[in-house]
Parts: structure tokens; sequence; C-alpha cells
């Protein structure tokens, strides 16, 4: 019994020391005799840390201890750290308001120094004060800003704890994947710092996060590693709250001996803690769940009732109503319908309760919310009124220094306003006389400007006649090569012409055919350039329009024996404009056949996509050179290509089809490459219709 009670002493004794560090606190208080200056002034903030836990007020007293030194040493940083360890110490106190002003100065000092490490703590200290009120859209503000300084500042261990803030708050709001993510990147960290502790905690907030997931499994494996890490290092107190999670766990996996250990360690070193009283009721409640699971449902009914005694005296509605809830189960399995029927009645009682609970706690929030922004106003006009007290005197400074600055340049300006008279006089003088020769020189330029307006005058002229003239001639060209053309089908016609009468009518139609087609650029090259507006659009099949100019050229492209292959994909007709287009598509299939050998190939490829017509035309021909290419839509140069069968080429022909092109506001590619043959791109935006207008 002797050795019994002594082992059970040792056992509570070394709860307590891992509950707060005492031998960390006595060790820290020795080197606090001897510490001065910068020294003493860690150390009082070392030992306020670790009396948070049990003895918030020695925190307080510290923290105090350690600000007035920090302001007596004139700290260039660090001045924050008792301001944010006190607010830590009045929010275990339970005196919110008060942390949040003390928070919000750590953060007003910590920004006056610059100091970032602080700033991050204050912002995440704030952001779980406003969490624990409910809060959460202001605290996520917070943690996000505490986050974001401490990846600057890569500042790791911080890092760490915003991290695991922020998915404590996700997980609250059931976002679980996103709080994964956080503990995890947390539990990375962790890792990467070696602290035992830090580890095993993130480890715990992973398995609770699994748990309520409802993934047990993997609550289990997450919560054993903690287990491991916690039993390495003897953490007591954490090693308990992990075996109350596990027990939880095996109860959802209904492995109810394996819960049944579990809670019994646990419960085991939390009721020896008076400080985690809070949390007895819940552990209380589970052994009753397991013995409840086990049908012994008397030793459920005494657990039960012992976590309902320690939920009245601590004031805990839920944990009144979880137990009520369950010893209404067990006296209904022990045919105690008295006793059932009474806990079940004051259950029903709490359940409305904690709904009003729920409604005064909405209302504590919104006072404390309200408390808050009345500070932060107060705090916003105490700061524009030490602003405008700052201004004053800085106006009044400025005043005065405006003052002896005015005093000054009115000596000097008097000292040399007489120098600068004088001066003055001799450049109006000069002025008078540049004066007079701008008013020569500009009446020179009116003269000249008005030489330039006739001759500008007499140049339109000679254009119009030039157009005329170019128009009358092509037109009094056109009717007989029209004729000649005529008279050598008919000829053609005749089957008495001998081989040699019929290649000289063949090529007095080719040369005809090239003057005509040379008459004809020639007009379009000259109606484009007068041409203000594009004609407007019409409905066009695209299929039947590529069909007829291919059937057209079917003749010319056997003449030289070239396969002309057609592919597209149109199906829709489109409103665009049809001249246009027909000219486009005739001269790049016409050049093509053109400079390709005979015997190769040319395939036209049309697509419609996304209200983009785009036509490509690949021939096999000799390419262009980089020099060709610079003058390649230029009119009337002559490339280095020639046609391969004695054919004509003015020049005009890629020249129109640009002009077309930009007409139409579409854009116009070349793919070459010498001896390889071209690929001629365009691509013209159309208007999609559903069906041919009849």
């Amino acid at each position: 019994m002797i050795k019994t009670a002594l082992f059970s002493v040792f056992i509570f004794l070394s709860v307590l020391s891992f509950a707060q560090n005492v031998k960390k606190i006595d060790s820290l208080r020795v080197h606090l005799h001897s510490a001065e200056n910068e020294a003493r002034f860690e150390l009082l903030n070392e030992i306020a840390w670790e009396y948070r836990f049990a003895y918030p007020d020695s925190t307080i007293f510290y923290t105090n201890m350690g600000y007035q030194l920090g302001l007596k040493l004139n700290l260039s940083t660090g001045l924050a750290q008792p301001l944010n360890y006190q607010g830590v110490a009045y929010n275990y106190k339970g005196n919110r308001l008060k942390s949040y002003d003390l928070y919000t100065q750590a953060l007003d000092v910590a920004l006056l120094q610059k100091d970032s490490t602080q700033i991050a703590y204050s912002n995440n200290n704030l952001g779980r004060l406003f969490f624990e009120q409910g809060i959460l859209a202001k605290s996520y503000n917070y943690y996000i800003n505490s986050l974001k300084l401490f990846k600057k500042i890569h500042d790791l261990k911080g890092m760490a704890y915003s991290l695991q803030s922020l998915g404590t708050l996700q997980r609250t709001q059931r976002d679980f994947v996103q709080a994964e993510k956080n503990y995890r990147e947390a539990y990375y960290i962790r890792l990467q710092l070696g602290n035992s502790r830090d580890i095993m905690a993130a480890h715990t907030m992973l398995g609770r996060l699994f748990f309520e997931r409802g993934e047990y499994q993997q609550s289990e494996k997450i919560l054993l590693q903690a287990d491991s890490v916690g039993s390495l290092i003897q953490d007591a107190v954490n090693l308990a709250e992990v075996k109350m999670l596990l027990a939880k766990t095996y109860l959802e996996l209904n492995r109810i001996s394996e819960a049944e250990k579990a809670a019994s360690h646990g419960a085991e070193v939390i009721g020896r803690l008076p400080q985690y009283k809070h949390i007895l009721p819940e552990t209380m409640l589970i052994l009753g769940k397991i013995k409840f699971q086990l049908h012994a449902y008397a030793e459920a009914k005494k657990y039960l009732q012992s976590s309902l005694n320690v939920a009245i005296e601590i004031k805990d509605l839920q944990g009144q109503m979880d137990a009520y809830q369950q010893l209404w189960k067990s006296s209904e399995q022990l045919k105690d319908k008295a006793s059932a029927m009474a806990f079940m009645n004051q259950y029903l009682v709490l359940k409305d309760s904690i709904k009003d609970l729920d409604l005064a706690r909405q209302v504590d929030r919104l006072q404390f919310q309200l408390e808050i922004e009345k500070k932060d106003r107060e705090n916003q006009l105490l700061k524009l009124a030490q602003i405008n007290q700052k201004v004053i005197i800085t106006q009044q400074k400025t005043e005065n220094i405006a003052l002896l600055i005015g005093i000054l340049c009115f000596a000097i300006v008097a000292v040399t306003l007489g120098y600068y008279f004088k001066k003055r006089s001799r450049n109006n003088e000069l002025l008078s006389a540049q004066n007079k020769f701008i008013e020569l020189q500009r009446k020179q330029i009116e003269k000249r400007n008005i030489d330039l307006t006739h001759q500008n005058q007499r140049l339109e002229e000679l254009n119009h006649e030039k157009d005329m003239l170019m128009n009358i001639v092509a037109h009094d060209l056109k009717s007989p090569l029209a004729r000649i053309m005529g008279l050598a089908n008919l000829m053609g016609m005749k089957q008495t012409l001998s081989p040699e009468q019929q290649e000289y009518v063949r090529l007095m139609k080719d040369v005809t055919q090239s003057n005509l087609n040379l008459i004809t650029d020639l007009l379009d090259a000259n109606a484009l350039d007068h041409q203000a507006e594009i004609p407007a659009p019409v409905q066009i099949n695209l299929e039947a329009l590529l069909q007829e100019r291919m059937a057209f050229f079917q003749y010319s492209s056997m003449h030289k024996k070239i396969e002309l292959q057609l592919i597209h994909t149109l199906i829709h007709p489109v409103q665009s404009n049809v001249g246009y287009l027909t000219r486009i598509i005739d001269n790049l299939v016409s050049n093509a056949i053109k400079f390709s050998n005979p015997g190769s190939s040319v395939q036209v490829t049309a697509t419609l996509t996304k209200n983009i017509f785009t036509l490509s035309v690949k021939d096999n021909g000799p390419g262009f050179s980089a020099t060709d290419q610079e003058f390649l839509y230029q009119r009337f140069k002559k490339l280095s290509a020639r046609p391969t069968s004695g054919e004509t080429s003015n020049g005009l022909g890629l020249a129109i089809v640009k002009t077309l092109v930009d007409r139409l506001n579409g854009e116009i590619s070349l793919v070459t490459e010498l001896g390889k043959g071209s690929e001629f791109t365009v691509c013209i935006p159309v208007t999609v219709t559903e069906k041919i207008l009849a």
C-alpha cells in the first residue's frame, strides 16, 4: 500500500511538472538575479511565458517588469513581446477586452519599431482572440496577415503556429480539405525544426481533424504516432489528451476493449490535474459510453454520474446535457423507469436551455464586437487628434521657416533687382530684333504654304486625270482583248488545225488572258484605293463557294498536271463580303498553280472555328527568300520566284489579297522555305448563321 501511494505521488508530481515546467522556471529565476539590461529583459519574458497556463497573474507581473525595463533601456526592437504575453495571460483569465487592448498596443509598438516578428505574433494573437469569440471573418484576416509576415521573414516556428491556427479555424467551418493542407504543412515544418512536443501537437491536430471528418482509421493511425512521440518524451498531459481522442476513435470503430484501455489511461492523468477540470466531464462521459457498450450499465451509470457532477460544478451545460442523455439510456437498460424519466426530462430541459445559451452567447459575441469597434473608433479618434496636433506643430514650424526664407528672399531680390532690370532692358532689345526676324520668316512661310496648297490642288487634279485615263484605257483595252479571246476560242474549236496552229491559238489565248488579268488587277487595285467603305455583308455558303472556285481552276491545274485538293469542314453559312472572299481565294489558288511545278499538288484547306474562317493554300513551288518576304505585299514588285510554265506575273495579286484581308479585319501569314514550297494562311472574322435564307 505504501509503495502504491508513493508511486501515485510520483506520478502526480510528474504530471504537475509537465503541466508547468517548474524546473525551467526555477532555473530562469536563478539566472534573473545576476542578469542585467537586455539579458534581464529576455529572462523576464521567458519566465512570464512559462507561467501563462497555471498562473496567468504571475505572467502579468513579470511582463509588467519586462515592459518597464524595455522602456528604460530604450530598446529598438522586441518591446511588443511582453505586451503580447500579457495579452495571452488576460485571455486565459477571461478578460477578453483587456487582452484585445494589449494585443492592439503590441501591434502598434511593433509597427513603430518595424519588428516584423512581433507584428506577426500580434496578428496571430488577435486572430485567436476573435476566433475564440466566434468572429471568424476578422480572425481569418489576422491569421492570413500573420502567415504572410512569418513567410516573409522565414520564421519557421511562427509559420507552423499560424498554419495550425488557420487550420483550426477552417476545421470549425467544416472546410476539412483546406484545414488538412494547413495542418500537414505545419507538421512538415515542425518535423524540420525537430521539437518533439510540437510534432506531437501536429499529430494530435491531424488526428482530431480525421476524427471529425469521420475517417476513423486514418485518425487512429495519426493518433498512434502522436502517442508514440508522447511516450518517448513523457509528456503526460498531452499524452492523456491523445489517449482520450483514441478512445473516442475506437468507440466509433466498435473496438470497445481498446477504447476502454486508452480512456482509462487518459482519465487517470486528467483526473489529477485541477487546471484540466474543464475536460473532465467529457472524459467521464467517454468511459461511461464504453461501459454502456460493454453492457455494464451500472458501472456506466457511475461514470456518467461523475461526468454530470463535474459538469454541474463547472457550469458546463453541454456536458450536463450529454450526461443526462446517457444516464437516461443507461437507466432504461437497468429497467429503472423512474430514473430514466427524470433524466429524460432533465435532458429535454437542458436542450432548450442550450438554445437559450447559444442565443446568449451570440449576444455576448455581439457585445464584444461592439466594444471592440467602440475601442477601435476611440483609438482612431485619438490617433487623428495626435495627427492633427502634429500637423499643427509642423505647420507652425513650416510657417516660421517660410517667414525666415521670405525675409532672406526679399533681401536677395532687393540686391539683385537693379542688376536684372538693366539686363532685362538689353534682353528686350534683343527680343524686339528677334521678333522682327520671326515676323519676316512667318510671312515667308505663309507664302510657301500658299504655293504648296496650289501644288497639292494641281497634284490632285493630275491624279484624278490619271485615274480617269487608266479607267478609259483599261476599258478600251478590255473590249478588243475580250473579242480576241472569243475569236481564239472559236479557232480552237476547229478540228482542221494542225498541231502547230493549235499551239499558236493556245499562245494567243494565254497572252490575251494575261492581259485581261492585268487589266482586272489594275482596275481592282485602283478601285480599292478609292473605295471608302466595305460593301454590306451577305449570307454565303462557303462550301459551295469553294467548290465553285476549285471547279473554275480545274482546267488550268489539269493543263499543268497539278493535283488540286480541297479539304474542308464547313457546315454553317456565314455573313461576309462574297466579292472580297472570292477574289482572295482566286488570287491565292491561281498563284499556287502558277508557281507550282507540273506534276505536283496544291492543297486548299478551309475551316470555320469560333466565327473565324481560316483558308490555307499550300503549294510545292520554289518558295520565297528572306528578301522576297520583305516586299511580298507591295505592288508591282517582281520577286525571285517565276511561274513554272511561262505564265505572266504582274506583281499585284498578293498586294490585292493583303488589302482585301485588311479590309475584312483579318490576318494573312506565310510559312515558306526555299525549294520546298509555300503555305499562305488567311484568318477572317465572319458571322455564323444557322441556315441559308431563302
